[in-house]
C-alpha cells in the first residue's frame, strides 16, 4: 500500500432495509381526480434557429400536416388519440375520431 494511502480510505454503513407490508389499494379517488394536460397538435415543423429569430407578425409557419389530416391528441406529452376540429360555443374544440391503440 502507497505511503499516506491508508488515510484516504473510508469505512460506510449502510441502513439494512425494512420489508413493508403492501398496502391494500381502496380509495381510487384520488387517481381519478389527478390533472393531466390535453393538448391538441394541428402539425409541427423543423427549422433553425436564424429562421426562427428572423420571425415577425404576418409571417406564415408552414407545417407538415394537410388541411384535412387529422389532429394529434395528446395527454402528458403523448399521441393517444386522432381528432377533427370542431366549433362548440365559441370555443374551438376537437371530436375524437380514433385512439392510438386501434390506430397502430
Amino acid at each position: 500500500m502507497e505511503p499516506g494511502l491508508k488515510e484516504k480510505l473510508y469505512e460506510v454503513e449502510f441502513e439494512s432495509f425494512k420489508i413493508k407490508e403492501i398496502e391494500e389499494f381502496n380509495d381510487k379517488s384520488a387517481i381519478l381526480n389527478a390533472k393531466l394536460e390535453v393538448s391538441v397538435t394541428m402539425g409541427s415543423c423543423k427549422t433553425s434557429i436564424k429562421d426562427i429569430l428572423d420571425l415577425k407578425t404576418g409571417d406564415i409557419i408552414v407545417l407538415d400536416k394537410t388541411m384535412d389530416e387529422d389532429l394529434d391528441i395528446n395527454i402528458n406529452s403523448k399521441t393517444v388519440a386522432l381528432g377533427e376540429p370542431i366549433k362548440v360555443d365559441d370555443k374551438i374544440s376537437v371530436r375524437l375520431l380514433d385512439f392510438k391503440n386501434k390506430i397502430d
